[in-house]
């Protein structure tokens, strides 16, 4: 390719958008990395362990609130923006709340129906209904900030996609410095005040919904539905799978093998956010290319990106590979440095986590079918069933490492099955 392709490529919009997303996920990256290192630090080892669980099930929670939403919007919008007779989205936004409210209130219900199970698992503890009702609360500001990211997605602005996750990941650093002593219930208070704040206003004054048609509420939320529940399923798999490990391990063996065998896992959440920038911009852009019947420009595009990802990985993965004692004390502290083993093992997920976050947009956006759902729920069923089996941190990791091969091969091998079907 030549430096005038090159330039040409990195001058259109995508590439725009391309280089805009990367520069921020990597400041998001680095904010994360000090939000785990403050913790680390000022939590006590059981503190940390039980931290972890619990944002781990926020993540799970708010995935399922936003009720596949977050994936409906990017598809939609460019669909209804770009098509050949343009339709007003207003109508679409203001369903998708109606959603997403329904949706978190039956969540919330059975929480608090079967609160003494539900505490055991979303906290590692039980006998903590105030605990439950914070994370609940920070779950749902949590949501409500994901369908603020999927309406830019959506829009292709992704000037303000990437500001507003910065400001927010920013703003939750600052309890962890002013407060003079922290503690899993202070640290979740702290954050779930400030992500409402930074929502409310991010909605109530940067999105316009419009109900362009009251009549048509009904039709677009059968749409949103249709298209959603799927992805529902899918959001509450995928989130089961990420937060399952801990959520056993604490429950089995206790916060402190939980904290341990989290600093693996924290290494690959750290770098999951460079890998999986460009899936936020593919869905919206494979979705515009079915609209303009473009579907082998995607693919071209995609394939060229999975060149780039493999390098990219095993670069990063010999990085951390090799540095794993001296990251451990640098992001976390000394105390886990006995964990370097165990992370040695679930450092090799990043290259196949990196090829499933590279594949799952795309296929989001060529079909209605929720393929990702069944390839999710495979993988947290033998996720289950390997974890059952498993005695030990390391068998832990090896099992964690064996789903994580399966999860992007099988990602993979869809995307290569719908593609050829489209052309």
């Amino acid at each position: 390719m030549s430096q005038a392709t090159i330039k040409q490529k990195l001058s259109s919009k995508m590439g725009k958008d391309v280089i805009w997303t990367f520069s921020i996920q990597i400041a998001i990256m680095l904010c994360s990395f000090a939000i785990t290192k403050l913790l680390s630090n000022r939590l006590n080892i059981e503190d940390f362990g039980q931290y972890n669980v619990i944002k781990r099930s926020v993540q799970v929670l708010s995935f399922v609130m936003l009720a596949g939403v977050g994936i409906a919007l990017p598809r939609y919008i460019p669909l209804y923006q770009k098509n050949e007779q343009p339709r007003p989205i207003g109508t679409l936004l203001a369903s998708s709340l109606i959603y997403i409210v329904g949706v978190t209130a039956i969540v919330c219900l059975i929480c608090l129906l079967f609160s003494n199970k539900v505490e055991l698992i979303l906290l590692g503890d039980s006998g903590n209904i105030l605990l439950l009702l914070i994370v609940l609360a920070y779950a749902f500001a949590m949501a409500m900030s994901q369908f603020a990211y999927a309406y830019y997605r959506g829009t292709g602005n992704y000037v303000w996609y990437n500001g507003v996750q910065l400001g927010i990941q920013l703003a939750l650093i600052l309890p962890l410095i002013i407060l003079p002593a922290l503690n899993t219930t202070n640290v979740f208070v702290s954050w779930l005040v400030v992500t409402v704040v930074l929502v409310c206003y991010i909605i109530g004054r940067k999105i316009r919904i419009k109900i362009d048609d009251i009549k048509n509420i009904g039709t677009e939320l059968k749409t949103i539905v249709k298209y959603s529940s799927g992805r529902l399923v899918a959001d509450f798999f995928l989130f089961s799978l990420s937060a399952f490990p801990l959520i056993y391990i604490s429950n089995t063996y206790g916060l402190k093998p939980t904290a341990y065998f989290s600093v693996g896992l924290t290494f690959v959440a750290m770098v999951s956010p460079l890998f999986s920038f460009i899936g936020i911009i593919l869905l919206p852009y494979v979705a515009e290319c079915i609209a303009k019947n473009e579907m082998k420009k995607a693919n071209r595009v995609i394939n060229n990106l999975a060149y780039l990802y493999i390098i990219t990985t095993i670069v990063i993965t010999v990085i951390i590979y090799a540095f794993t004692g001296f990251l451990t004390s640098l992001f976390f502290s000394d105390s886990y440095l006995n964990t370097i083993d165990i992370s040695h093992i679930i450092i090799l997920s990043i290259l196949p986590q990196a090829f499933y976050l590279l594949y799952r947009n795309p296929i989001d956006a060529i079909s209605v079918v929720p393929y990702n759902t069944l390839i999710i729920g495979v993988c947290l069923v033998l996720m289950i069933i390997s974890f059952c089996l498993s005695t030990t941190l390391t068998q832990f990791a090896w099992a964690y490492l064996g789903i994580s091969i399966l999860q992007g091969g099988l990602s993979w091998l869809t995307w290569v099955i719908l593609q050829r079907r489209k052309i």
